[in-house]
């Protein structure tokens, strides 16, 4: 007896030391105090503190799948890609109790039966025959490039293969999804985003209406105006896990451009419209010098339950977790996640400096005047003359805050303005030529025209990369990746102007980008499986996909597809004409040359002094080419792990 008392005082005394030192080594992780990744384990004494309060989602399936301990522990254990699973067993109240029943000292295989018992892998999504789809649309006979029409091709084919829809399981029971289900079919992005995506749904309708799908581009807006209507505005996806944050706010934009190709107005959407764009008045706004401007601020303050392991150990190895954690939430929403545009004055763009919540963007301010703009115009035809003359006022004013306080004489552009540190952004970024979409902007031209030869983005054969100088190494925004919504609006914002030189970039860029998705597809460089992909690498025009980030790079690619399709189709009737004049570029200087040169010589002198000069910008050009390659040097390309 006295022997067994001395063992269960031992063994009680073991536990009690072995509880205290986990639980130290716990708080001390919790708190930042160890390295900066929270390790995967198989036994949990208690549960995790995280110091946040505004999840990224609300309602009876957030503390399942947004915050709290089961997903906490999840990630712990290295069960985040089956649990929480997609779709409940049991309604999420008898999840939740059931959890509860359940106490620490807790191991993974303990959570794992907790797991099978609540959660299954499901297919919730459904290939769909969308019935508008064409598999020789009549678009494809005015293309007169072969390589151009067998892209374009390709691109509407794979409308077929990216069209989903919610299986009917969902829409009957979507409490037991976390999901935000939509009647309509839709264009998933492609790869691991199998759902739909805001902003991405822009360039997607570009690409549908160029194939004449008007039908399913009108299921997609009437998706997205009954989303407005239920939350007020539109989510990042319909995915639950980010519905807490929004995108680029793109849904007038969408509107306008179906009404522009069909004629049809809809007063419903009119409705929605303004019932988003008051969610972000409400919500989105920050104060610079007198002016309102718009930013990306979610309320989240929580790690993302998407990268719940790496955001914790970020934000719990700075001072303070709450505000990276919105920052990182901020820029998901802003679509750009991540760049060093959110952490300026950091020259490695470390996510633990990023406060994107603090920093107005050029080009959010952009989308909402012309958001005001179109929306003016679509209460004009319903005869809504005071409300038409309100949205043209919110126009005139947030153009004005644009130029008065984000334009630099100096430079001859746009700078995204930070709050915090009371300074603009002097790096470029392709969003810097955007206010030229503006009306009124067009006076501009020049000194932007002036701004992008000094940049040195345009010296890049695959596109325009999105930043410069080449600070980040890691984050996927930023150089050497070109993306198709960056090139795309920044050719919409060339062609907005009457500057010749802008114009003929404009054309430069449209088939420098065509050509690398051309080449991506069906010339892949280095034994890569040819794909249409997410971004690609701006130094070539071979179609590498682009690198960095937190996931590899995805095929599909529903905005490429989208803005390459409105590309090929915008300068269908160029190709030739563009081909003869990107040989013939001059400088100003050696045009000047040449005029001084013809007056004084005979015509056959002049000929052959233009063909020299031809020669010899060649030479040069090669030579910058050559000049701009050096600058990568010493960089990384592996793919992402």
């Amino acid at each position: 007896m006295g022997i067994t008392r001395v063992k269960m005082l031992w063994l009680g005394t073991i536990l009690i030391c072995l509880y205290l030192g986990s639980s130290w080594v716990q708080s001390n992780l919790e708190f930042g105090l160890t390295n900066a990744f929270l390790p995967q384990t198989t036994f949990l004494l208690g549960p995790m503190e995280v110091p946040c309060n505004e999840s990224l989602c609300t309602g009876p399936l957030a503390e399942i799948y947004c915050h709290g301990e089961i997903l906490q522990n999840s990630w712990q254990f290295g069960l985040q890609k089956t649990c929480p699973g997609d779709k409940l067993k049991v309604p999420a109240k008898e999840v939740l109790e059931k959890f509860k029943k359940l106490s620490y000292p807790m191991s993974v295989d303990k959570f794992r039966n907790f797991c099978e018992e609540s959660f299954e892998q499901v297919n919730y999504l459904e290939v769909v025959n969308l019935t508008d789809w064409r598999i020789d649309p009549d678009f494809l006979n005015e293309i007169t490039d072969e390589k151009q029409r067998k892209l374009a091709s390709e691109l509407n084919e794979r409308w077929k293969r990216l069209a989903r829809q919610f299986t009917s399981d969902v829409l009957t029971h979507p409490d037991m999804y976390p999901l935000l289900p939509v009647q309509n079919p839709f264009i998933v992005p492609g790869g691991r985003f199998d759902v739909y995506f805001y902003w991405d749904t822009y360039w997607i309708i570009k690409g549908l209406l160029v194939s004449k799908m008007y039908e399913t581009t009108k299921g997609i807006i009437d998706n997205f105006s009954n989303l407005v209507t239920t939350l007020g505005y539109i989510p990042n996806s319909g995915n639950i896990q980010l519905t807490r944050r929004s995108q680029p706010p793109l849904f007038p934009h969408m509107v306008w451009e179906y009404t522009k190709a069909t004629g049809i107005y809809d007063k419903k959407w009119l409705d929605s419209m303004k019932m988003e764009m008051e969610f972000w008045e409400k919500n989105r706004t920050i104060e610079v010098d007198g002016h309102t401007f718009f930013a990306y601020k979610t309320l989240s303050n929580c790690p993302r339950p998407e990268n719940f392991r790496g955001d914790y150990s970020i934000g719990m190895n700075t001072t303070m977790p709450s505000e990276v954690w919105r920052g990182i939430s901020s820029a998901c929403e802003s679509g750009w996640d991540f760049s060093s545009r959110w952490m300026q004055g950091d020259t490695t763009a470390a996510l633990s400096n990023i406060h994107t919540d603090q920093i107005v963007p050029v080009d959010l301010n952009v989308l909402m005047a012309n958001n005001y703009r179109y929306m003016a115009l679509y209460a004009e035809h319903f005869l809504k003359i005071e409300e038409a003359t309100s949205y043209r006022h919110k126009l005139e004013k947030i153009s004005a805050a644009i130029q008065q306080v984000l334009w630099d004489d100096n430079l001859g552009v746009w700078l995204d303005y930070d709050v915090s540190l009371k300074k603009k952004n002097s790096n470029f970024y392709p969003s810097n030529v955007y206010p030229l979409m503006i009306p009124g902007f067009e006076k501009y031209a020049d000194k932007v025209g002036n701004y992008m030869k000094k940049s040195g983005a345009l010296k890049f054969a695959g596109g325009i990369p999105s930043s410069l100088p080449s600070e980040s190494l890691n984050q996927q925004w930023d150089f050497p990746n070109v993306w198709a919504p960056n090139q795309h609006f920044v050719i919409q914002s060339f062609l907005a102007t009457s500057n010749s030189f802008l114009l003929q970039e404009a054309a430069k860029q449209a088939q420098a980008f065509i050509e690398t998705v051309y080449n991506g597809m069906y010339n892949p460089a280095g034994g890569l499986t040819g794909g249409v992909w997410e971004k690609y690498d701006a130094r070539s025009t071979a179609g590498a996909p682009g690198t960095g980030g937190e996931y590899i790079v995805q095929e599909g690619f529903g905005w490429t597809n989208g803005a390459v399709l409105d590309l090929i189709w915008t300068f269908r009737n160029n190709h030739n004409r563009l081909e003869k004049s990107s040989e013939l570029e001059l400088e100003t200087s050696q045009q000047s040359a040449l005029v001084y040169a013809a007056a004084g010589f005979c015509a056959m002198v002049a000929v052959v002094m233009i063909f020299k000069g031809l020669i010899k910008y060649k030479s040069r050009q090669a030579s910058e080419d050559a000049e701009a390659g050096a600058l990568l040097l010493g960089e990384n390309d592996e793919d992402d792990d």
